[in-house]
């Protein structure tokens, strides 16, 4: 790494305070004072120790008390780790490849013979620039699972324009190298290394075009039953299972995706799963895929590019629509919205590299709507640097944080090859407490960037063992519904994301129980030898050597001191590896504009035309994969606002609720007092006065 370049390589994800942090914490491992001061103790300079006295200093940054060096240390290890074991030594125009690769049995993306029906050639005709003054109906921000969908629909009845600040994909997915390294850096927020404010826990989010559905692991899954209650129950009567509106938009997503559970191949990793799901009776059932055949082991590869096309993501299915139907696409950031009398009347953009330059910036008109897609990270920004306050914009933050117990085998399991998440483990959805916020177990897609950086680390040899051992590894993962939230806000002039986000109490103690049900799954699989889990005191179980052993009095005493290891260690911060791959919730819908962002149409309690359409109007964590939900959600309100264009019959209905409902719950409108708010309030009034003087009086 050359950090006199920052403005090469990884350093481009990082911003200029980022890289004067790591400037600082490699200054100061490379004075004798710098380091005691980090060590906590009298040392020499870091550079100057010998092998041990290295790994010693580094073990006890991994542990301090300290939170600070803590995450000084998961830092470093992270980017120096994940970067070298994901690196791809050739240029990109030769065939990836990474001197460790050999030794860990990693063969780099797999070459297998494209099955593209229909891919990214569109782009060169529907990428345009824009000027000042350019007018639109509708102009969509961000290109994701919400605004894929939305765009796709109303293209149909009004001139739309995407704005997408993520990377545009080659119009020949040939071009897309499917290396870890690119992949991660081109595709991912932040290139893959955004992290929460103390540094905790990873954030995965889709950065390009097609957001997240681009670079998902192809898992459909319905919004939970109980999930769609607990919004009813919130007053969002749209999402009550029997709901025909929202179960209709859902159908019609899975049928034009693709999405089916018949004909899985389960890789590995996944049969483990089912394995052990099977010999514990753990309720398990195979996960929807929209990725067309799960047999190839490229499919192992789809989230770094669509390169086969074998993933139906918004790309190859929606965002074609909408180009041949006549949509554009501008590849730039929205900055903030124009409002006038209360409404939005068009949208401030400009290239990725003008942000801070205002001059440069250029007002978009729109006649009809914003529609605001941008995700939950980014969404709420947009919001802020417009000016909107609602406490609910930025608040109420949900992660599914997720954590994992890994276990290697006697056999190869190649991990990363095949579909990576074909069935879910849901026995435990409903949570120790018995209240739906419990996790699902599922299995990811394990390669050795990613694996490298959530490894824990306790010296250079265990390292090693466990990275020379990634062929036979298999992983369950924690995915926990969070009942707990977080908040996001902005920095750098509030276009960057800061996520500030500690789990519950609730959830850590679902985490653990997760965790401990991970471990029983593993432990009766055929042919596993070891387990252990992500804690930096990192328990560790050895299998034992026959099935008579596995009732002694030594192995259930094992079992239950992992057991008992993984409660004692606990999910504290930067003790525990963690990362999420679902943000959601940050711009909350809810029935009046205390209990959320946007109405149950998406739209600003704060604004007219300006609405909200990704997983940020979650009103709760979704509990599931949450593609499908956002979708739904976005073909459910889409189709309204087509209705409401096209002036008919239903459209005229959805406009009088919705004139009734801002009426009523904003009190003001365009500086009036709305006449059934004032009626509203005087009843309110004299019947209070009623009850207090009836019990005065003795009546």
């Amino acid at each position: 790494m050359n950090l006199s370049n920052p403005s090469s390589g990884v350093f481009t994800h990082l911003d200029s305070f980022e890289i004067l942090e790591l400037k600082t914490l490699l200054t100061l491992l490379n004075s004798a004072v710098g380091t005691s001061l980090l060590y906590g103790g009298p040392s020499s300079a870091f550079t100057s120790l010998d092998f041990a006295s290295r790994s010693q200093v580094l073990a006890s940054l991994s542990r301090s008390p300290i939170g600070l060096r803590r995450k000084a240390f998961n830092g470093l290890k992270r980017l120096l780790m994940g970067t070298a074991l994901s690196y791809n030594a050739k240029g990109e125009s030769e065939a990836p490849h990474n001197p460790v690769w050999s030794s860990l049995k990693y063969p780099g993306p797999p070459v297998e013979a494209s099955n593209v029906t229909a891919g990214f050639d569109f782009i060169g005709k529907s990428y345009v620039n824009v000027s000042s003054d350019d007018e639109f109906d509708y102009i969509i921000i961000g290109s994701g699972c919400g605004g894929s969908v939305v765009a796709r629909q109303l293209c149909k009845v009004g001139k739309c324009l995407i704005i997408e600040k993520g990377t545009p994909l080659p119009s020949d997915l040939k071009d897309v190298s499917q290396c870890e390294s690119e992949g991660m850096s081109k595709f991912y927020e932040k290139g893959s290394l955004l992290t929460t404010s103390d540094g905790s826990l990873m954030i995965l989010a889709g950065s390009a075009l097609g957001g997240g559905s681009t670079v998902n692991w192809g898992c459909c899954l319905d919004t939970p039953k109980y999930v769609r209650e607990e919004w009813n129950d919130m007053g969002l009567s749209q999402f009550h299972p029997d709901d025909e509106e929202f179960n209709s938009a859902m159908a019609q997503v899975k049928t034009y995706m693709g999405v089916t559970d018949k004909g899985i191949v389960h890789n590995g990793m996944n049969k483990k799963l089912i394995e052990g799901c099977d010999k514990n009776k753990f309720e398990w059932r195979v996960a929807p895929q929209n990725i067309k055949d799960t047999s190839l082991k490229s499919a192992g590869w789809t989230c770094f590019g669509p390169r086969q096309g074998n993933k139906q993501g918004g790309g190859v299915t929606w965002l074609r629509e909408y180009s041949d139907n006549g949509g554009k696409f501008f590849e730039g950031l929205a900055v903030k919205v124009v409002t006038k009398s209360g409404k939005a009347t068009g949208v401030v953009v400009c290239a990725n590299s003008d942000r801070d330059s205002p001059s440069k910036w250029k007002t978009l008109n729109v006649r009809c709507k914003v529609i605001c897609s941008a995700g939950s990270l980014h969404t709420p920004l947009f919001l802020q640097r417009s000016g909107f306050r609602n406490k609910n914009i930025g608040s109420n933050l949900r992660l599914h944080p997720v954590s994992a117990v890994m276990a290697t085998c006697k056999e190869d399991i190649f991990g990363y090859e095949g579909a990576p998440m074909t069935t879910v483990c849901t026995e435990f959805q409903n949570g120790v407490d018995g209240d739906g916020y419990g996790p699902k177990l599922e299995c990811p897609s394990v390669h050795t960037g990613v694996m490298a950086a959530a490894l824990p680390w306790k010296n250079g040899p265990q390292f090693k063992e466990a990275l020379e051992s990634s062929s036979k590894m298999v992983a369950v993962i924690v995915l926990q519904r969070d009942i707990g939230g977080g908040t996001v806000t902005g920095k750098n002039h509030g276009f960057d994301p800061v996520v500030d986000y500690v789990p519950d109490a609730r959830d850590e103690k679902n985490i653990k129980e997760g965790l401990k049900r991970a471990f029983d799954i593993l432990r009766v699989c055929d042919t596993i030898d070891k387990i252990w889990t992500c804690h930096v005191d990192q328990p560790c179980y050895d299998a034992p050597s026959s099935a008579d052993a596995e009732e002694s009095a030594a192995n259930l005493a094992n079992v239950e001191a992992f057991r008992q290891a993984i409660d004692e260690n606990g999910v504290g911060v930067n003790s525990l590896g963690l990362f999420c791959a679902h943000q959601m919730g940050s711009c909350r819908m809810g029935q009046n504009p205390n209990a959320g962002a946007v109405d149950e149409d998406g739209e600003l309690w704060e604004c007219d035309n300006l609405y909200v359409i990704d997983a940020s109007v979650f009103p709760t964590a979704s509990g599931a994969n949450p593609m499908i939900t956002t979708m739904s959600i976005a073909q459910m309100l889409g189709s309204r606002l087509v209705e409401m264009h096209k002036a008919t019959d239903r459209g005229a209905i959805l406009l009088d609720k919705r004139r009734i409902r801002r009426g009523e719950l904003t009190g003001k409108k365009n500086g009036v007092f709305s006449s059934l708010w004032i009626g509203a309030f005087v009843m309110g009034v004299m019947g209070a006065m009623s009850a207090h003087w009836v019990k005065k009086l003795g009546v």
